[in-house]
C-alpha cells in the first residue's frame, strides 16, 4: 500500500575532485532544477545527497537516515558553494544514497510510502567500479518499480590512475600553489550507455565538459523528472531527446593547461 499521487524524488550530485570546474554551473543547474519540481501534478518530496554526507559513519556505526523536504526546502538547503571533494566516488555514494532511501521508507507506514521513486543520479559515471550498483538498480527497477536516471558529467582528462585500462600518462604542472607536479590520463572511451550502472540507455545523458552542457544536461533532467512524476508506476517514462543531448554536448573551452589542472 503507498500513497497514491506521492513521489519520492532521490537526488546525488557528485562532487568529486574531478568536477571541480563545472561545480558553479552543478550547484547552479540542481538549485533551477528544484526550483521546477516545487509545483507539478503529485506531491513531492525530496532527498538530497551532495557529495559524502549520507556516506560517513557515526558515533555508534549508523549512517545519517534522509529527512525528506520540499523541493522548496531542497533548494534552500544547498550549500552556498559546492566544495571539491576527495570521494567517494559516483558508484560507492549512489549506492549509500540507494540503502538510506529503502531504509527511510522502510521506516515508513505502508501507507505513507510514495507510490513514485525517481532516482536523480549527477556525476562523473566513468570512475569508480559499478557491478553492485548496478545489481542494486537493476532490482529496484525489477521489484519496486524505481526510475532512475543519470546525467553523467563528462569534465575532462583526469588524474592517473583509476580509468579502466592503464592509459599514457602526461606530466602536468603544479595547482598553481607549489604543491607538485599533477600526472594527468587520457580519458579512455565511454560505456555504451545501456551498461553505464544498468540504466536504460534513454535516461543516461552525457553532459559537459564545457559548463554550458552541464546546466542544458541539468534542464534535461528536469524534464525527465517531471515526465516521471507524471507517469504512474510501472508505465515507462519517455526519455531524452536528440535536441536534448545535443544542446548537453558542449565542447570545453577552456585553455589546454586549465584543462589539465581541473581549473575553472
Amino acid at each position: 500500500m503507498t500513497t497514491p499521487g506521492r513521489t519520492l524524488l532521490a537526488v546525488h550530485l557528485d562532487r568529486s575532485n574531478i568536477l571541480r570546474p563545472v561545480l558553479p554551473s552543478l550547484r547552479a543547474g540542481l538549485a533551477h532544477l528544484l526550483e521546477g519540481q516545487a509545483d507539478g501534478p503529485d506531491d513531492l518530496q525530496v532527498v538530497l545527497s551532495t557529495g559524502n554526507d549520507l556516506t560517513r559513519t557515526l558515533s555508534d556505526g549508523s549512517h545519517p537516515v534522509p529527512v525528506p523536504a520540499t523541493a522548496t526546502e531542497a533548494r534552500a538547503a544547498l550549500p552556498a558553494r559546492l566544495r571539491p571533494l576527495a570521494g567517494p566516488d559516483l558508484p560507492n555514494a549512489a549506492g549509500r544514497l540507494l540503502d538510506a532511501v529503502g531504509d527511510e521508507l522502510a521506516s515508513r507506514d505502508a501507507a505513507d510510502r510514495p507510490d513514485r521513486v525517481v532516482v536523480l543520479l549527477v556525476g562523473e559515471g566513468g570512475v569508480g567500479t559499478a557491478d553492485a550498483l548496478r545489481e542494486r538498480i537493476e532490482h529496484q527497477r525489477a521489484t519496486y518499480a524505481w526510475e532512475f536516471v543519470l546525467v553523467d558529467v563528462s569534465a575532462g582528462p583526469v588524474p592517473a590512475p583509476g580509468w579502466g585500462p592503464k592509459q599514457p600518462v602526461r606530466a602536468g604542472t603544479g595547482d598553481g600553489a607549489g604543491k607538485g607536479a599533477v600526472a594527468v590520463a587520457e580519458r579512455p572511451e565511454r560505456p555504451d550507455p545501456a551498461a553505464r550502472f544498468g540504466i536504460p540507455a534513454g535516461a543516461v545523458l552525457t553532459s559537459g565538459p564545457g559548463a554550458d552542457g552541464v546546466t542544458a544536461g541539468l534542464e534535461a533532467a528536469s524534464g525527465f523528472v517531471r515526465r516521471a512524476r507524471g507517469t504512474a508506476a510501472w508505465e515507462p517514462v519517455e526519455g531524452f531527446s536528440g535536441d536534448e543531448r545535443a544542446a548537453a554536448d558542449v565542447p570545453d573551452t577552456r585553455p589546454a593547461w586549465r584543462r589539465l589542472l581541473r581549473l575553472s
